[in-house]
């Protein structure tokens, strides 16, 4: 199976970066071919410009970068996010990415019918890390607020299969906390 991994955080010593090492040495040991992409190291621009708009909805061409990461869209099975939660919502950086790079035409497509999701059979798990307790976030309805508005709303809009892992208080929790949430990646991973 071929596993990408997309990620954001602006701190290369983050728990999140740990995630992401764990996820991809595991996903190497079970022998899936494995690629990286860390937006921030790529200096990744977030915002839509027009020409961004022109390709998506005006027959333009897609700009140079949205083309190299939708080759890599295109290539993997299984796509995994890893990135802190902010204000309850994904970094700006990633929603960019989504913005700029799930494009109509590429991701998704409307038919006389509706939308048409056009990267199926492709599946994304989500690995969200958040300050706060996964009890209160799940006691105040945020977890189902943004599974709903990811799986949903942005990758079964466009045909994959989604599924959302929280690991709570990241931030104020233990180092043995910690621990626990990077063992447990093993048992993501197929």
């Amino acid at each position: 199976m071929k596993y990408l991994i997309i990620y954001t955080h602006l701190n290369p010593n983050s728990f999140t970066k740990a995630v992401v090492d764990e996820v991809e040495k595991i996903a190497i040991n079970k022998a899936h071919e494995t690629k990286v992409i860390d937006l921030y190291a790529d200096e990744f621009n977030p915002v839509l410009k027009f020409p961004d708009i022109q390709y998506s909805f005006m027959d333009g061409e897609a700009p140079k970068d949205v083309e190299i990461y939708q080759q890599y869209i295109t290539w993997a099975d299984r796509i995994i996010f890893v990135y802190p939660l902010w204000w309850q919502q994904m970094p700006a950086m990633l929603k960019g990415f989504i913005d700029r790079v799930f494009t109509n035409g590429y991701a998704y497509m409307y038919e006389e019918s509706g939308p048409k999701g056009l990267l199926a059979g492709k599946s994304v798990q989500l690995i969200i890390n958040t300050g706060n307790p996964s009890e209160l976030l799940e006691r105040n309805g945020l977890h189902t607020a943004v599974k709903k508005v990811n799986e949903e709303g942005i990758f079964e809009f466009c045909g994959m299969t989604a599924e959302t892992i929280f690991f709570g208080d990241v931030a104020m929790g233990t180092d043995n906390e910690r621990k626990e949430y990077l063992k447990s990646i093993g048992e993501i991973i197929d």
